[in-house]
């Protein structure tokens, strides 16, 4: 996410941060699959990455930020404060995207190697459509650990990276956490992605816990 030098400089000045529109939304949608084209999600096509984006929106628990330079968006920050934040999507478009995950399947080769990585996410999303209680797998364990605000994906596009926008996205969301009185933030990234770690450690986040998957950061909000 964090692995090119910046083309040339950029007045901070310019960068305007932004509550997540209807507007943003196609346009957020193209960036997440161009900076997260090594992960799953950005494998899932627009139609998936646009309803993904939109639960970010005019949600009393989830969040969605952009950054923009002169109308262009150039960075996103989604975040939540719900310890399922995806329950009310799967169960809201459940049919929709059951189509979308089969045709992404059909047609991508990285979704039909990495699907398998996937399935405590089909059990969440078969859970809360059905309404049943969900299990606790791991994962879920896991996450009942976690602090009650957390970000969850973070992208700048390429040209734009190392220019400070990625610290203006994440100080935003945090100054928005402790005006709702939250004390702690925490995130996750794989533990492949050096510079991410690196990033968050420098923008003053703690590692929280780590493990064979993914590396949990924590940061106080004073």
């Amino acid at each position: 996410m964090l692995n090119k030098e910046p083309q040339y400089t950029l007045d901070t000045s310019d960068i305007e941060v932004d509550i997540l529109s209807p507007y943003y939304i196609p346009e957020v949608a193209q960036l997440y699959e161009e900076v997260f084209s090594d992960h799953f999600l950005g494998h899932m096509g627009q139609g998936f990455l646009r309803l993904f984006c939109a639960q970010f929106m005019n949600s009393p628990t989830n969040y969605g930020y952009v950054a923009k330079n002169k109308g262009r968006i150039i960075g996103f920050v989604f975040g939540t404060i719900d310890g399922r934040p995806f329950s009310r999507f799967y169960r809201q478009n459940f049919w929709k995207l059951v189509f979308l995950v089969m045709a992404r399947y059909v047609k991508d080769d990285y979704v039909r190697k990495h699907i398998k990585s996937r399935r405590s996410y089909i059990s969440d999303a078969l859970n809360s459509f059905f309404r049943r209680r969900p299990r606790r797998s791991k994962r879920s364990q896991e996450r009942s650990l976690f602090t009650p605000a957390r970000i969850l994906a973070i992208g700048v596009a390429p040209n734009f990276r190392g220019l400070g926008i990625a610290n203006r996205l994440t100080g935003h969301f945090c100054s928005q956490m402790k005006q709702e009185g939250i004390k702690k933030v925490g995130l996750s990234t794989l533990p492949w992605n050096e510079r991410a770690i690196r990033f968050y450690q420098k923008d003053g986040w703690t590692v929280e816990k780590s493990s064979d998957s993914s590396v949990s950061f924590m940061r106080s909000i004073i």
